[in-house]
């Protein structure tokens, strides 16, 4: 029997999936990025309960504010 992902070719679907992402967060700031990648549904459980447990990230605008 053939296996279906025999002619899978992971290599270029990551750099697809790479491309669409650069694409979307293009031209965003540090602060717009981080709220983009917190707002992105998190279809792996094991993703989610990282997310979850994770410490809430610093103010970066605030941050950034101190360092000026």
């Amino acid at each position: 029997m053939k296996n279906p992902d025999e002619n899978l070719d992971a290599v270029a679907i990551m750099r697809s999936i790479r491309d669409k992402l650069s694409a979307q967060i293009q031209g965003m700031t540090l602060e717009e990025e981080l709220r983009w990648l917190g707002s992105q549904e998190l279809k792996d459980p094991f993703l989610r309960r990282l997310r979850e447990r994770a410490v809430p990230l610093p103010d970066v605008a605030s941050h950034a504010a101190r360092r000026h």
